[in-house]
C-alpha cells in the first residue's frame, strides 16, 4: 500500500513525522523516530518542546519537500549524518561529507586518554578526516598546536571548514601520504584512528557504511595492520622523549597483534577499554 506521505496534500507536523517513521520502519531503518526528531529540529529550526507538544502546526510545502527528500534518502541507507551534513563528536558538531569518515563515539576514548595527562605542546593527527580529533583536542585545551595530515585533499577541505566553524587557529592541515612520507618533525602527542578494517572484512560491512563512507578511511586493502606497522617503525624518530601515542583499534581480536607491533625498547604500553568493555585504544609512551 502506498504511504500517504507522498500524497499531494498539506500535513501537520505530527502527521508528517508519523508517516515518515512508518516508511523508514518498513525499510528496516532502526531508531527512525529519534532520527526524524533530530532532522525536524535541525532543518525546521524547532525546539524539542515544539516537536513533542506543539506538533499540530501545518508544514509548508518547502519543509515538506525537505522532509520527503530526507525520508527517501534515509530509506535507501544514506547515512543520517551525511544528510544533515553534520555529526556530533565529544559534544561538538562537525561538518561532514562523504569525503570524510563519520566520527564515532568510540573514538572519543582517544580524547579521554589524552585528557588524563593534562597538556601537550605539539600534536600530530594522522588521517585527520573531518578534523574532529585535532579540533577537539584544541577546544578542550589538551594541546597547544596541531599538525594534522590526510591523504585526501577533499577531506582536508572539510577539516578547514570545521577549523573555521570552531574558531581554532593553532592547527595546520597538510596533504601527506603517511605510508610514503619521511617526517622531519618531532611531536609530544600523536593521535590516530587509522584504516584498520581488513580487505576481507570490508566486503562484509553494512551497506550504510560500505556504500557511502570513504573506502580509504576504512581499510588498508590488506590485513588491517599496515598503518600500525608504519607508525611503530617511525615512532622512535617522530615522538619526543616522554611523548605519547594514542591509537584506536577496531576488532579486539587484533589486540595481540597490535601489542606485538608496538613492543620495542624504551616504549611503555597501556590498553584502554570502551564503554562496552572492549579494548579500543592503545597508549604508547616514549620513556627515554
Amino acid at each position: 500500500m502506498k504511504n500517504k506521505l507522498f500524497e499531494p496534500k498539506t500535513f501537520k507536523l505530527n502527521e508528517l513525522m508519523f508517516l515518515g517513521e512508518a516508511f523508514l520502519l518498513e525499510n528496516n531503518i532502526e531508531n527512525s523516530k529519534k532520527e526524524i526528531e533530530w532532522f525536524v529540529i535541525d532543518r525546521f529550526q524547532l525546539k524539542l518542546e515544539d516537536v513533542k507538544l506543539n506538533n499540530k502546526k501545518k508544514i509548508s510545502e518547502k519543509n515538506k519537500f525537505f522532509f520527503i527528500d530526507f525520508i527517501k534518502r534515509r530509506s535507501q541507507g544514506y547515512p543520517f549524518q551525511y544528510i544533515l551534513s553534520k555529526s556530533q563528536f565529544y559534544g561538538y558538531d562537525f561538518f561532514v561529507t562523504q569525503d570524510t569518515l563519520i566520527p564515532r563515539p568510540e573514538t572519543e576514548l582517544i580524547i579521554d586518554v589524552a585528557k588524563k595527562y593534562g597538556f601537550f605542546d605539539f600534536c600530530l593527527d594522522i588521517g585527520t578526516g573531518s578534523g574532529n580529533l585535532s579540533i577537539t583536542l584544541l577546544i578542550e585545551k589538551i594541546v597547544k598546536r596541531v599538525h594534522a595530515i590526510d591523504i585526501s585533499e577533499k577531506a582536508l577541505l572539510v577539516a578547514e571548514k570545521n577549523k573555521k566553524i570552531h574558531g581554532v587557529t593553532e592547527i595546520s592541515f597538510e596533504k601527506i601520504d603517511f605510508l610514503n612520507y619521511n617526517f622531519r618533525k618531532k611531536y609530544d602527542l600523536i593521535v590516530a584512528n587509522p584504516p584498520y578494517i581488513t580487505k576481507k572484512d570490508y566486503k562484509n560491512l553494512p551497506k550504510e557504511i560500505k556504500s557511502f563512507e570513504p573506502k580509504i578511511a576504512l581499510t588498508d586493502f590488506a590485513d588491517g595492520l599496515t598503518f600500525y606497522k608504519k607508525i611503530s617503525k617511525n615512532l622512535p624518530l617522530i615522538l619526543n622523549k616522554n611523548g605519547m601515542l594514542i591509537v584506536e583499534i577496531g576488532l579486539e581480536n587484533t589486540k595481540k597483534e597490535i601489542d606485538f607491533i608496538f613492543r620495542q625498547p624504551n616504549f611503555i604500553l597501556k590498553w584502554y577499554k570502551d564503554l562496552n568493555n572492549n579494548y579500543r585504544a592503545l597508549e604508547v609512551v616514549h620513556s627515554c
